[in-house]
C-alpha cells in the first residue's frame, strides 16, 4: 500500500500541470471554471483516461484494479444505507463518489440517520443503478486533484 502511495506521489509530481496560472483567468467577464482542453495527464494511455466538466472523471481499468477500488451498487429508490467507510472528507466537506457509466464524481449527499458502521443517505445526484466507491477512495481523491488542476467542482476565493 505504501509502496503505491509513494508511486501516484511521484507520478503526479513529474506530471506537468495541465494549465499553469497565468492561463487560468478565473476573473474573466463570465468567471466560468470550465476546461477548455484535455490536461495533460488525462488520456487513453494514462491512469485517468477521461474527464468531463459535468460527468466526472474515469479512470483505467488498471488503475482501479492497482488502487483496489471497490464499489457497491444503489438499487431501488433512496435513501440509501452505506457503510460509513463510503463517505469522503475534504476540509468540512463530507461526501460521496459516484461512479455512473465509468465516471467517477464527488456527490453531496443529505444523511438521514447513522447506525453503527452505516449511515443512510438521500442525494438529488444518485438513483437506482449508480455504484459508490467504498475502497480506495484516497487513491480517487489524488485522482481527481490530478485531473481537475486541484479544484473539483470550483472553488472558494
Amino acid at each position: 500500500m505504501k509502496n503505491k502511495i509513494w508511486i501516484l506521489v511521484c507520478f503526479l509530481l513529474i506530471t506537468p500541470p495541465a494549465w499553469s496560472a497565468d492561463e487560468h483567468d478565473e476573473h474573466g467577464p463570465d468567471h466560468t471554471e470550465e476546461r477548455s482542453e484535455t490536461p495533460e495527464n488525462v488520456g487513453p494511455e494514462k491512469g485517468i483516461v477521461a474527464i468531463d466538466d459535468h460527468d466526472g472523471f474515469k479512470l483505467s481499468p488498471e488503475a482501479e484494479k492497482n488502487f483496489e477500488i471497490r464499489a457497491i451498487v444503489l438499487k431501488d429508490a433512496g435513501p440509501w444505507t452505506l457503510p460509513k467507510m463510503a463517505t469522503v472528507r475534504s476540509g468540512s466537506e463530507v461526501s460521496l463518489y459516484r461512479r455512473r457509466a465509468g465516471f467517477i464524481k464527488r456527490i453531496d449527499f443529505t444523511p438521514a440517520s447513522q447506525s453503527g458502521e452505516t449511515i443512510r443517505v438521500s442525494s438529488k445526484d444518485l438513483r437506482p443503478g449508480d455504484e459508490i466507491l467504498i475502497a480506495g477512495l484516497g487513491f480517487v481523491r489524488i485522482a481527481e486533484l490530478a485531473a481537475t488542476g486541484g479544484m473539483a467542482e470550483g472553488h472558494s476565493h
